[in-house]
């Protein structure tokens, strides 16, 4: 019997990654998209490929991690670096099983814990399909994106944290135990020192592990040797962000922030451009987020998926009061960041609070298996077995509903749109870009693809920023770029008038308010800038 559940430990969640895995490779963009909010691909994408400094936060971890995947021979480099997110998507749905299944399993042995086992192997396998088939979740797998490798971290660190606290009772007397618990502390720290060099929302997973330690250390106090690894192994993780001075100004165009001075660092690492939008949604809107939120949930997981969700929180609540009062406030931290972040896009932060439903979902589903499976009947047996079936059948509406809305195995459109430009456009020409997903596929283009040098690009809203202009001096040193200062910073106009009679400028978009004082003549999807 004990190398059964060694084996079934090993083969249902090998057979979870593969099923994960094929789905998410099937429906996976070939190549640079747009699609579902993926708009930061070409920026992630090309400072992967040439180790350079990404927008904010920098995403230390995600580039040197992406860097492998651009050197694997498949596809083209955007087609590689959404390979990695397919990836990490089919890893992470193989440790929600783990995670449910180390939660779920009953601790004492005999003959019950073996009944009952099953009904936690299938509940934790219909919350792992349930979350593999929603639509958020997959629509990151299919596209560059670093939230499925946030999501890695996340699931993998609450596995860790849920194995340490399996046995917290055995820690002082049994020495074999003890070691084999601080290996999985140590383990989870480092993880977590590097998830935060992919995303810093990590941070608001930190009460989960808070808990989970002090759930094992009350039981044996730490030396003080033991408390220095466990804080040289979390700097050992943090220092991932290392990469962003060591590698500043190594790529001109892509050297976000230069964090090669402290000022610069701080401003990239604490996400500097987009503070305007934390904790920034005007009350007004808060009710119309909270019935998204509502909505949202609800489309993840369905009718059915919501009710087991209540339903184990619900038996957590009643069996655990401390650990369910962690998950409810990382439920809520998790939650709250994501509904008043001032952004279209912030529906992304919540996939940890789906990880945590899930969790809830499998509790339900197995608390109705098992208890249909107690029942003094001799159908009980048959009945269970059936709804076995039933729950893990469940996930296959949503995988039909999500198909259509998340696949982009057919999608080019970024692509042709970069090739068009860059077929159109000499050497010698200046483009100007006034929005992140034209800006960031013609930077793919221009150092991915093609390599061209030749033509300017430039961002029309990062101007204002000194680190930016002085990368377009070293880039272009053949572009007329007017004296900027702290008081009169280097404005588009100022930057027309200085070339509009050396260069062909284009633009990306039809603006009007770079348009005046000059005519636009529509060249293929672009338009060029000529003088009156």
């Amino acid at each position: 019997m004990k190398v059964q559940l060694g084996r079934s430990e090993i083969v249902l969640p090998l057979v979870l990654f593969i099923l994960s895995f094929a789905l998410y490779s099937h429906t996976l963009a070939p190549t640079i998209t747009w699609q579902h909010d993926g708009y930061d691909g070409g920026d992630l994408i090309t400072a992967a490929h040439t180790l350079g400094i990404p927008h904010p936060t920098g995403y230390p971890t995600y580039m040197l991690l992406g860097k492998l995947f651009t050197l694997l021979p498949i596809g083209d480099v955007a087609h590689r670096m959404n390979l990695l997110s397919a990836l990490c998507a089919a890893l992470t749905i193989m440790l929600l099983y783990s995670a449910s299944a180390t939660l779920l399993h009953p601790q004492p042995s005999g003959q019950t814990a073996l009944k009952a086992r099953p009904y936690a192997e299938v509940a934790s396998a219909c919350a792992a399909l349930f979350l593999g088939t929603s639509r958020i979740f997959w629509s990151q797998a299919v596209i560059t994106e670093v939230y499925t490798l946030n999501s890695l971290f996340f699931t993998a660190i609450l596995y860790l944290l849920l194995k340490i606290q399996q046995h917290p009772s055995e820690w002082p007397e049994n020495l074999a135990n003890r070691a084999r618990i601080f290996h999985m502390v140590m383990l989870a720290v480092l993880m977590y020192g590097l998830s935060l060099g992919n995303h810093l929302t990590m941070a608001f997973s930190a009460p989960l592990l808070l808990f989970s330690c002090t759930s094992v250390f009350r039981h044996h106090a730490l030396r003080a040797w033991q408390w220095a690894c466990v804080l040289a192994t979390f700097l050992l993780g943090l220092s991932i962000y290392l990469y962003l001075p060591l590698r500043a100004g190594s790529q001109t165009l892509l050297n976000w922030g230069n964090p090669s001075t402290w000022r610069g660092f701080l401003w990239l690492v604490s996400g500097g451009m987009y503070r305007q939008y934390v904790l920034a949604l005007p009350l007004a809107y808060w009710g119309q987020r909270l019935m998204a939120w509502a909505g949202l949930l609800r489309q993840q997981f369905g009718i059915w998926g919501i009710a087991l969700g209540l339903l184990g929180a619900w038996k957590q609540a009643e069996r655990s009061p401390q650990q369910f009062a962690i998950v409810v406030l990382t439920f809520i931290i998790y939650s709250g960041y994501a509904l008043s972040y001032n952004t279209t896009d912030s529906y992304v932060y919540l996939l940890p609070v789906y990880f945590l439903y899930a969790l809830w979902l499998a509790q339900g589903a197995q608390y109705i298996l098992s208890t249909l499976a107690s029942m003094q009947s001799k159908w009980s047996k048959a009945m269970a077995g059936f709804l076995c079936l039933a729950l893990l059948a469940l996930p296959l509406g949503l995988l039909r509903m999500n198909l259509p809305v998340v696949d982009l195995s057919n999608d080019y459109t970024a692509y042709n749109y970069g090739s068009q430009v860059f077929t159109q456009v000499p050497d010698g020409s200046i483009i100007i870009s006034a929005s992140d997903a034209h800006t960031f596929t013609l930077w793919y283009f221009a150092r991915v693809v093609t390599g061209r040098t030749g033509v300017a690009l430039i961002d029309r809203d990062l101007l204002g920023y000194d680190w930016y202009v002085n990368g377009l001096r070293l880039n272009y040193p053949w572009l007329n770029l007017p004296p900027a200062s702290t008081t009169s910073p280097l404005s588009i106009d100022r930057l027309l008038e200085a070339n509009i009679q050396s260069y062909a400028i284009f633009l990306t978009d039809m603006d009007a308010g770079l348009a005046s004082g000059y005519s636009l003549r529509q060249e293929g999807i672009i338009y060029q800038l000529l003088a009156h």
